[in-house]
């Protein structure tokens, strides 16, 4: 007997996402939660399982699955097979299927890849940065506030994510407006960002889960409007589209001649 109350597990998703889920792609969730449990420390406590925790364990698997085989489409198509409206609950459980920015030209954006790419891996400082002498200080004549000795306040001291070790910006990929296309599994839509949305960008893994709360379908183009207000990112990362990363979407753009 499965310690997954498969019914309770799909109803709970069902309320908290608006989403249902599969029966066959469950019971296959189900087994490899319990394989998994069964290995841990506290496998004897496994079929104890509060119904709160079997749900969250069966979510984790949800966002790292693909949408078209865990969940049933839920976006409504019209006769001509175009979606013009979203489903009348709260919100829309979708993946992203594509993103790029449409807003930074993609050779903009590749300079841009590659230079947090060669700051990171090989610690090459970008082309924006000035050189550093054999000290390793910087030769512009630009100081930060700690090389000049100014140490008053928590400011001085405070952690900052934007700057490495030597004080230096980190290179970081521009944001410009945001194009997606979204999937319920079965049919996808595109939806454009109006407003930039912090909690999106252009790395996020193919696969990622999102709640769609909000947003009017543009016309004559159907492109979908979002804000920030609208999107919920939920997170995932599908092994099946792991090799989909930023820079090879973008090269395989480039190859192709397409003109960002």
């Amino acid at each position: 007997m499965t310690m997954i109350d498969c019914a309770g597990v799909t109803a709970g998703i069902k309320r908290k996402y608006g989403v249902s889920i599969r029966p066959q792609w469950l019971e296959k969730c189900a087994e490899h939660v319990e394989t998994e449990l069964a290995n841990t420390s506290n496998a004897s406590n496994a079929h104890n399982l509060h119904l709160e925790v079997q749900t969250r364990l069966v979510i984790e698997q949800l966002l790292d699955s693909d949408i078209g085989e865990s969940c049933f489409p839920a976006l409504i198509v019209d006769n001509n097979n175009q979606v013009n409206r979203l489903p009348g609950t709260p919100y829309t459980f979708l993946q992203v299927q594509e993103i790029m920015d449409v807003g930074i030209s993609k050779h903009a954006m590749w300079e841009a890849v590659r230079e947090k790419e060669d700051f990171e891996q090989r610690g090459i400082r970008p082309s924006y940065l000035p050189a550093l002498d054999e000290d390793g200080d910087d030769t512009s004549g630009v100081f930060t506030a700690n090389t000049q000795g100014n140490t008053q306040g928590s400011a001085a001291h405070a952690p900052n994510d934007d700057v490495d070790a030597n004080g230096d910006r980190k290179p970081k990929i521009p944001h410009g407006m945001l194009k997606l296309v979204l999937t319920d599994g079965r049919t996808r839509i595109s939806a454009l960002e109006l407003t930039p949305i912090p909690q999106l960008n252009v790395e996020l893994p193919i696969g990622t889960k999102v709640l769609v709360k909000a947003g009017q379908f543009m016309q004559p183009t159907g492109l979908l409007s979002l804000d920030a207000d609208g999107i919920q990112l939920l997170g995932g990362a599908p092994a099946q589209y792991e090799q989909f990363t930023l820079r090879t979407r973008l090269e395989s753009s480039l190859r192709r001649g397409t003109v960002g």
